[in-house]
């Protein structure tokens, strides 16, 4: 429904009604405009496709961002998966804990997965108009979701300091939602590629969740079983203003890890513990793993979640990539979890309090893109 016939149509209720949800005419102006921006469901692309050529304010980052001089030092570590486990122990277990962040080689997923999973993704984004807004929604209604993403906005009395949406479209994928648990409304043109993707993935996760697991000195089954259950894809359309514009806003992940394939484009940075951000280039045939807040916790602080971002690199190209998030198959509501016991230690007691991963999440939205961290409210306080 046009925005502006919803508008006339609830006049007296003072409500715009539309397929995307409802907006008060009480709301500010960002607000509307957020609504109004979802109600037209063609996401960033359709801005494209639009002929824009500055970026609309929605999406305006409040500074331009910035790369230090260090990323011209920094390296990604990386893991050969082919060397001996032992070996590949200590190299997870080393950038676990220094960096957050490590890229595998020799991982046994073909190249060919990888590279015809991001393809679909990239045609899917760039198929007509009417052909993909039919999917789009911002409220997951099932294991399929379609759109731009907002940035949550902080419900705790900070300011709102970022763009409200980021300069991203995405399609997420649950693989654990009871109603559609084969992902049958994936679109047909995606779905074999990101299925077998999927496949691969999983398998490499749950190896990688092995190696994490034993460089803490714990068994590989110590969480029992974990999967990769979320899968989101992203495509950052190119920007007329790429400087000015954020691709994704600054975060840590809330999972154990994370798994990321990315095209050639790069635009990926992380923060140093010095607080600079470098980029994190795209290097062919490998992976990322990326440590989530999760495993910050369930380790003791022994390994370190990294805060990551993504700016816009190009205005001629689009970037492409797709996260696949890992948890224990058991994080429900009920089901608690915090420092293992065998890491806690007179010498280094529990740095963090039980909670449920549901908590946390809450936590992560009721912060929006506002500081301290997602997990100081679960801090222990050490005498």
């Amino acid at each position: 429904m046009d925005p502006a016939t919803a508008c006339a149509s609830h006049r007296k209720r003072k409500r715009y009604v539309g397929q995307q949800g409802i907006a008060s005419v009480d709301d500010d102006d960002d607000a509307l405009a957020v609504f109004r921006f979802h109600e037209s469901r063609g996401g960033v692309r359709a801005l494209v496709e639009s002929g824009v050529t500055t970026v609309p304010p929605l999406f305006l980052a409040p500074t331009t961002p910035a790369v230090s001089s260090a990323a011209m030092n920094f390296v990604v570590p990386s893991v050969d998966l082919s060397l001996p486990r032992s070996d590949a122990v200590a190299l997870v277990r080393a950038a676990a804990r220094s960096s957050g962040i490590f890229q595998v080689t020799n991982h046994g997923v073909p190249a060919a997965t990888v590279d015809s999973a991001l393809s679909v993704v990239r045609a899917f984004n760039e198929q007509p108009f009417a052909a993909r807004s039919p999917f789009y929604s911002v409220s997951p209604i099932g294991a399929v979701t379609y759109a731009t993403i907002p940035i949550p906005r902080p419900r705790d009395g900070q300011p709102v300091t970022t763009p409200l949406l980021s300069w991203r479209d995405s399609l997420i994928l649950r693989f654990d939602h009871p109603g559609d648990p084969d992902l049958r409304n994936l679109p047909a043109a995606c779905r074999d590629s990101l299925l077998e993707y999927h496949r691969s993935l999983t398998r490499l996760g749950k190896e990688i969740a092995g190696l994490l697991l034993e460089g803490l000195g714990v068994g590989a089954e110590r969480l029992e079983q974990i999967d990769g259950f979320l899968m989101q894809c992203h495509y950052h359309p190119p920007c007329p203003e790429p400087e000015r514009a954020l691709g994704s806003r600054e975060h840590t992940d809330g999972d154990l890890f994370t798994v990321v394939s990315q095209d050639g484009v790069g635009g990926l940075q992380v923060r140093l513990d010095s607080g600079e951000w470098v980029d994190v280039a795209p290097v062919a045939g490998t992976l990322l793993v990326n440590i989530g807040d999760f495993l910050k916790v369930v380790s003791n602080d022994e390994y370190k979640s990294v805060e990551h971002r993504v700016v816009i690199k190009s205005a001629q190209e689009p970037r492409v990539s797709i996260a696949l998030f890992f948890n224990p198959a058991k994080h429900g509501r009920s089901d608690f979890f915090g420092p293992l016991p065998e890491l806690v230690t007179e010498e280094k007691p529990a740095r963090y309090r039980s909670l449920s991963w549901q908590q946390m999440l809450n936590n992560r939205i009721a912060l929006g893109h506002a500081k301290p961290s997602a997990l100081d409210q679960f801090r222990v306080t050490l005498n």
